[in-house]
Protein backbone atom coordinates (compact mmCIF):
# COMPACT_ATOMS: atom_id res chain seq x y z
CA UNK A 1 0.00 0.00 0.00
CA UNK A 2 1.14 3.36 -0.71
CA UNK A 3 2.57 5.40 1.82
CA UNK A 4 -0.07 8.43 1.48
CA UNK A 5 -3.27 6.04 2.41
CA UNK A 6 -1.27 5.41 5.42
CA UNK A 7 -1.59 8.67 5.91
CA UNK A 8 -5.13 9.31 5.23
CA UNK A 9 -5.90 6.24 7.22
CA UNK A 10 -6.04 8.18 10.56
CA UNK A 11 -7.99 11.09 9.01
CA UNK A 12 -10.53 8.85 7.48
CA UNK A 13 -11.49 7.10 11.08
CA UNK A 14 -11.64 10.33 12.71
CA UNK A 15 -14.05 11.90 10.45
CA UNK A 16 -16.04 8.95 10.69
CA UNK A 17 -15.94 8.70 14.54
CA UNK A 18 -17.36 12.61 14.62
CA UNK A 19 -20.28 11.83 12.06
CA UNK A 20 -21.71 8.97 13.96
CA UNK A 21 -25.44 9.13 14.71
CA UNK A 22 -26.09 9.73 18.72
CA UNK A 23 -28.02 8.21 20.37
CA UNK A 24 -31.26 10.21 21.82
CA UNK A 25 -34.73 8.81 23.13
CA UNK A 26 -37.91 10.19 22.03
CA UNK A 27 -40.43 11.09 24.64
CA UNK A 28 -43.51 13.44 25.55
CA UNK A 29 -44.75 14.61 28.91
CA UNK A 30 -48.46 14.12 29.86
CA UNK A 31 -49.99 16.62 31.64
CA UNK A 32 -53.11 16.50 32.27
CA UNK A 33 -55.19 14.99 35.49
CA UNK A 34 -56.83 12.14 33.02
CA UNK A 35 -55.22 9.73 30.87
CA UNK A 36 -56.68 8.65 27.94
CA UNK A 37 -55.23 9.83 24.76
CA UNK A 38 -57.24 10.04 21.72
CA UNK A 39 -56.69 7.98 18.37
CA UNK A 40 -54.73 10.89 17.02
CA UNK A 41 -52.36 11.14 20.27
CA UNK A 42 -52.03 7.85 19.67
CA UNK A 43 -50.88 7.87 16.08
CA UNK A 44 -48.70 10.90 16.73
CA UNK A 45 -46.66 8.91 19.10
CA UNK A 46 -46.47 6.17 16.79
CA UNK A 47 -45.04 8.22 13.82
CA UNK A 48 -42.46 9.76 15.72
CA UNK A 49 -41.14 6.69 17.57
CA UNK A 50 -42.04 7.62 21.21
CA UNK A 51 -41.30 4.88 23.45
CA UNK A 52 -41.47 6.75 26.59
CA UNK A 53 -44.14 8.80 28.70
CA UNK A 54 -43.38 11.64 31.52
CA UNK A 55 -46.98 11.17 33.41
CA UNK A 56 -48.02 13.38 35.91
CA UNK A 57 -49.40 11.42 38.56
CA UNK A 58 -50.26 14.26 41.21
CA UNK A 59 -49.09 17.92 42.82
CA UNK A 60 -48.38 18.21 46.68
CA UNK A 61 -49.80 21.57 47.00
CA UNK A 62 -49.74 23.83 50.02
CA UNK A 63 -53.12 23.95 51.92
CA UNK A 64 -53.70 25.54 55.79
CA UNK A 65 -50.61 24.33 56.73
CA UNK A 66 -50.04 21.18 55.34
CA UNK A 67 -48.96 19.62 52.47
CA UNK A 68 -51.75 17.97 50.19
CA UNK A 69 -52.37 16.00 46.86
CA UNK A 70 -54.21 17.55 44.75
CA UNK A 71 -55.07 16.73 40.74
CA UNK A 72 -54.07 13.38 41.43
CA UNK A 73 -54.05 11.01 37.65
CA UNK A 74 -57.35 9.42 36.35
CA UNK A 75 -55.78 6.52 34.72
CA UNK A 76 -58.66 5.56 32.16
CA UNK A 77 -56.63 3.52 29.77
CA UNK A 78 -53.65 1.44 30.10
CA UNK A 79 -50.29 2.27 28.30
CA UNK A 80 -48.62 0.18 25.76
CA UNK A 81 -46.37 -2.53 26.27
CA UNK A 82 -43.80 -0.95 23.85
CA UNK A 83 -44.01 2.40 26.50
CA UNK A 84 -41.57 3.12 29.26
CA UNK A 85 -43.94 5.30 31.86
CA UNK A 86 -42.06 7.53 34.11
CA UNK A 87 -44.12 8.81 37.06
CA UNK A 88 -44.06 12.74 38.00
CA UNK A 89 -44.82 14.44 40.74
CA UNK A 90 -45.25 18.26 41.02
CA UNK A 91 -44.01 19.93 44.25
CA UNK A 92 -44.95 23.55 44.91
CA UNK A 93 -42.01 25.13 46.76
CA UNK A 94 -43.93 26.74 49.62
CA UNK A 95 -44.07 23.09 51.09
CA UNK A 96 -40.56 23.76 52.09
CA UNK A 97 -41.89 26.58 54.38
CA UNK A 98 -42.59 24.07 57.29
CA UNK A 99 -38.92 23.94 59.02
CA UNK A 100 -39.08 20.79 61.49
CA UNK A 101 -35.72 18.49 60.51
CA UNK A 102 -38.23 15.44 59.94
CA UNK A 103 -40.15 17.17 57.63
CA UNK A 104 -38.57 16.21 54.21
CA UNK A 105 -38.74 11.88 55.80
CA UNK A 106 -42.22 12.67 56.45
CA UNK A 107 -42.78 14.11 53.52
CA UNK A 108 -41.03 11.52 51.39
CA UNK A 109 -42.65 8.77 52.56
CA UNK A 110 -46.30 10.26 52.04
CA UNK A 111 -44.99 10.89 48.66
CA UNK A 112 -43.40 7.77 48.20
CA UNK A 113 -46.97 5.57 49.39
CA UNK A 114 -49.28 8.10 47.61
CA UNK A 115 -47.50 6.79 44.08
CA UNK A 116 -47.22 3.38 44.39
CA UNK A 117 -50.97 3.57 44.70
CA UNK A 118 -51.05 5.80 41.96
CA UNK A 119 -48.75 3.46 39.78
CA UNK A 120 -50.33 0.31 40.59
CA UNK A 121 -52.04 -0.67 37.68
CA UNK A 122 -48.61 -0.03 35.69
CA UNK A 123 -46.52 -2.89 35.50
CA UNK A 124 -43.29 -2.63 37.37
CA UNK A 125 -40.67 -3.65 34.30
CA UNK A 126 -42.41 -0.55 32.19
CA UNK A 127 -41.31 2.19 35.12
CA UNK A 128 -37.21 2.57 34.93
CA UNK A 129 -37.66 6.15 36.66
CA UNK A 130 -39.91 9.08 38.86
CA UNK A 131 -39.09 12.26 38.31
CA UNK A 132 -39.53 14.84 40.89
CA UNK A 133 -40.20 18.64 39.28
CA UNK A 134 -40.26 21.33 42.27
CA UNK A 135 -38.62 24.90 41.55
CA UNK A 136 -36.57 25.33 44.55
CA UNK A 137 -34.57 28.24 45.67
CA UNK A 138 -31.65 28.40 47.87
CA UNK A 139 -34.07 29.12 51.11
CA UNK A 140 -35.77 26.11 50.34
CA UNK A 141 -33.07 23.88 48.65
CA UNK A 142 -31.53 22.47 51.90
CA UNK A 143 -34.98 20.76 52.72
CA UNK A 144 -35.88 19.97 49.21
CA UNK A 145 -32.41 17.86 48.99
CA UNK A 146 -33.34 16.09 52.14
CA UNK A 147 -36.15 15.01 50.60
CA UNK A 148 -34.87 13.64 47.64
CA UNK A 149 -32.06 11.88 49.85
CA UNK A 150 -34.91 10.31 51.93
CA UNK A 151 -37.34 9.16 48.60
CA UNK A 152 -34.66 6.91 47.03
CA UNK A 153 -34.85 4.67 50.69
CA UNK A 154 -38.55 4.27 49.48
CA UNK A 155 -39.19 0.73 48.27
CA UNK A 156 -40.78 2.11 45.22
CA UNK A 157 -37.46 3.74 44.09
CA UNK A 158 -35.54 0.85 44.91
CA UNK A 159 -33.39 0.06 41.10
CA UNK A 160 -34.94 2.74 39.70
CA UNK A 161 -33.48 5.86 38.20
CA UNK A 162 -34.55 9.34 40.06
CA UNK A 163 -34.44 12.71 38.00
CA UNK A 164 -35.09 16.47 38.67
CA UNK A 165 -36.28 18.72 36.87
CA UNK A 166 -33.37 21.60 36.42
CA UNK A 167 -34.62 25.38 35.69
CA UNK A 168 -32.10 27.57 33.29
CA UNK A 169 -31.12 29.78 36.13
CA UNK A 170 -30.01 26.42 38.25
CA UNK A 171 -27.62 25.71 35.28
CA UNK A 172 -26.46 28.57 34.91
CA UNK A 173 -25.75 29.40 38.49
CA UNK A 174 -24.85 26.15 39.76
CA UNK A 175 -22.54 26.97 42.53
CA UNK A 176 -25.37 28.80 44.46
CA UNK A 177 -28.22 26.76 43.10
CA UNK A 178 -26.54 23.68 43.89
CA UNK A 179 -26.99 20.26 42.29
CA UNK A 180 -29.65 17.82 43.09
CA UNK A 181 -28.70 14.38 44.89
CA UNK A 182 -30.25 12.47 42.08
CA UNK A 183 -29.22 9.89 38.98
CA UNK A 184 -29.70 13.17 36.51
CA UNK A 185 -31.90 16.12 35.31
CA UNK A 186 -34.19 17.06 33.05
CA UNK A 187 -33.33 20.57 31.93
CA UNK A 188 -36.32 22.41 31.17
CA UNK A 189 -35.88 25.02 28.22
CA UNK A 190 -39.22 26.94 28.51
CA UNK A 191 -40.83 29.83 30.51
CA UNK A 192 -37.29 31.28 30.39
CA UNK A 193 -38.85 35.00 30.59
CA UNK A 194 -40.78 37.30 33.04
CA UNK A 195 -44.46 36.04 32.37
CA UNK A 196 -45.19 38.69 34.53
CA UNK A 197 -43.84 41.70 32.63
CA UNK A 198 -45.52 43.81 30.45
CA UNK A 199 -43.72 44.44 27.48
CA UNK A 200 -43.82 42.58 23.38
CA UNK A 201 -41.74 39.41 24.55
CA UNK A 202 -42.34 35.49 24.76
CA UNK A 203 -41.77 34.53 28.62
CA UNK A 204 -42.36 30.52 26.79
CA UNK A 205 -39.14 30.50 24.27
CA UNK A 206 -36.51 32.78 23.19
CA UNK A 207 -33.42 31.78 21.61
CA UNK A 208 -30.84 34.83 23.43
CA UNK A 209 -32.47 33.82 26.63
CA UNK A 210 -31.87 30.30 26.61
CA UNK A 211 -28.26 30.96 24.52
CA UNK A 212 -27.45 33.00 27.64
CA UNK A 213 -28.06 30.77 30.06
CA UNK A 214 -26.36 27.49 28.80
CA UNK A 215 -23.62 29.06 26.70
CA UNK A 216 -19.89 28.84 27.59
CA UNK A 217 -20.29 24.92 28.62
CA UNK A 218 -22.67 25.45 31.13
CA UNK A 219 -24.48 22.21 30.04
CA UNK A 220 -21.22 20.28 29.01
CA UNK A 221 -20.01 20.61 32.60
CA UNK A 222 -23.07 20.52 34.55
CA UNK A 223 -22.44 17.78 37.66
CA UNK A 224 -25.41 15.73 36.55
CA UNK A 225 -26.29 13.84 33.23
CA UNK A 226 -29.15 15.62 31.42
CA UNK A 227 -32.37 15.00 29.69
CA UNK A 228 -33.89 18.04 27.67
CA UNK A 229 -37.66 19.34 27.64
CA UNK A 230 -39.12 21.33 24.59
CA UNK A 231 -42.17 23.52 24.79
CA UNK A 232 -45.27 22.35 22.57
CA UNK A 233 -48.05 25.16 23.89
CA UNK A 234 -49.26 28.59 24.22
CA UNK A 235 -50.96 30.80 26.26
CA UNK A 236 -52.54 34.23 26.75
CA UNK A 237 -51.13 36.90 28.99
CA UNK A 238 -53.54 39.53 30.45
CA UNK A 239 -52.44 43.04 31.73
CA UNK A 240 -54.75 45.35 33.02
CA UNK A 241 -53.33 49.42 33.70
CA UNK A 242 -50.04 47.84 32.85
CA UNK A 243 -49.72 45.37 35.75
CA UNK A 244 -49.88 41.04 35.19
CA UNK A 245 -53.93 39.92 35.85
CA UNK A 246 -53.41 36.77 34.81
CA UNK A 247 -53.34 33.79 31.84
CA UNK A 248 -55.89 32.98 30.18
CA UNK A 249 -56.08 30.43 27.12
CA UNK A 250 -57.75 30.09 23.42
CA UNK A 251 -58.37 34.45 22.90
CA UNK A 252 -59.56 34.99 19.41
CA UNK A 253 -56.43 37.73 19.03
CA UNK A 254 -57.51 37.63 15.12
CA UNK A 255 -61.02 39.32 15.96
CA UNK A 256 -60.44 42.94 14.75
CA UNK A 257 -63.80 43.53 16.48
CA UNK A 258 -62.69 43.15 19.64
CA UNK A 259 -58.26 43.50 19.51
CA UNK A 260 -56.02 45.82 18.29
CA UNK A 261 -52.65 44.39 17.26
CA UNK A 262 -50.11 46.69 18.75
CA UNK A 263 -46.55 44.65 18.16
CA UNK A 264 -45.62 41.31 17.46
CA UNK A 265 -47.42 39.26 20.15
CA UNK A 266 -49.72 41.68 21.92
CA UNK A 267 -53.28 43.10 21.29
CA UNK A 268 -55.23 46.04 22.65
CA UNK A 269 -59.01 45.25 23.83
CA UNK A 270 -60.90 47.98 21.94
CA UNK A 271 -64.15 47.33 23.86
CA UNK A 272 -65.81 45.65 26.88
CA UNK A 273 -66.40 41.80 26.12
CA UNK A 274 -66.13 38.28 27.91
CA UNK A 275 -64.40 35.64 25.99
CA UNK A 276 -63.81 32.19 27.81
CA UNK A 277 -65.39 33.63 31.12
CA UNK A 278 -62.87 36.19 31.56
CA UNK A 279 -64.41 39.92 31.11
CA UNK A 280 -61.85 42.27 29.16
CA UNK A 281 -62.21 46.21 29.44
CA UNK A 282 -61.07 48.41 26.71
CA UNK A 283 -56.85 49.35 27.28
CA UNK A 284 -56.50 45.35 28.15
CA UNK A 285 -53.21 43.99 27.02
CA UNK A 286 -53.02 40.58 25.66
CA UNK A 287 -49.81 39.07 24.61
CA UNK A 288 -49.93 35.83 23.12
CA UNK A 289 -47.33 33.96 23.46
CA UNK A 290 -46.64 30.44 21.39
CA UNK A 291 -43.93 27.65 20.68
CA UNK A 292 -43.10 28.66 17.17
CA UNK A 293 -41.41 25.44 14.91
CA UNK A 294 -38.71 27.64 14.10
CA UNK A 295 -37.53 28.75 17.23
CA UNK A 296 -37.63 25.33 18.70
CA UNK A 297 -35.66 24.15 15.61
CA UNK A 298 -32.83 26.68 16.60
CA UNK A 299 -33.26 26.17 20.19
CA UNK A 300 -32.72 22.23 19.38
CA UNK A 301 -29.79 22.89 17.26
CA UNK A 302 -27.92 24.71 20.13
CA UNK A 303 -28.69 22.33 22.59
CA UNK A 304 -27.56 19.43 20.99
CA UNK A 305 -24.18 21.22 20.41
CA UNK A 306 -23.50 21.67 24.38
CA UNK A 307 -24.91 18.45 25.23
CA UNK A 308 -23.30 15.97 27.36
CA UNK A 309 -22.21 12.56 25.55
CA UNK A 310 -24.44 9.84 26.39
CA UNK A 311 -27.89 9.16 25.20
CA UNK A 312 -29.96 11.69 26.72
CA UNK A 313 -33.91 11.98 26.52
CA UNK A 314 -35.82 14.67 24.66
CA UNK A 315 -39.06 15.38 25.73
CA UNK A 316 -41.85 17.74 24.27
CA UNK A 317 -44.24 19.45 26.81
CA UNK A 318 -47.07 18.75 26.14
CA UNK A 319 -49.30 15.90 25.01
CA UNK A 320 -52.59 17.26 23.64
CA UNK A 321 -54.59 17.30 20.89
CA UNK A 322 -55.25 20.85 19.85
CA UNK A 323 -51.40 21.79 20.67
CA UNK A 324 -50.66 18.86 18.28
CA UNK A 325 -53.04 19.86 15.51
CA UNK A 326 -50.97 23.24 15.41
CA UNK A 327 -47.55 20.91 14.11
CA UNK A 328 -46.66 19.08 11.34
CA UNK A 329 -45.33 16.11 12.07
CA UNK A 330 -42.45 16.19 10.07
CA UNK A 331 -41.44 19.35 12.01
CA UNK A 332 -41.44 17.52 15.26
CA UNK A 333 -39.66 14.87 13.38
CA UNK A 334 -37.00 17.11 12.58
CA UNK A 335 -36.35 18.65 16.53
CA UNK A 336 -36.08 15.37 17.45
CA UNK A 337 -33.57 14.40 14.73
CA UNK A 338 -31.42 17.23 15.80
CA UNK A 339 -30.51 15.71 18.88
CA UNK A 340 -28.96 12.16 16.90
Amino acid sequence: MPIHRYIWLPLLLAFFACHQPRETHRAFYHWKQRYDPAPAEKDALQKLGVRRMYVKCFDVDWQNNNAVPVAVADFRASFPDSTLVVPVVFIMNEVWQRKDSAWPRELAKRTADLLQQVCRNIPASLIPEIQLDCDWTRTSRDAYFAFLRAIRNEPLFQNRQLSATIRLHQVKYANGSGVPPVDKGLLMCYNMGDLRKPGDHNSIIDLPTLESYTGNSRIEDYPLPLDFALPLFEWDVLFRQGRYAGLTRNMPVSNESVFRKTGSLTYSVVKDTAINSVRLHPGDIIRHEDSPAEVLRKAAKHISRQRQPGAPVIIFYHLDPEILNKYDLHELETIYRLFG
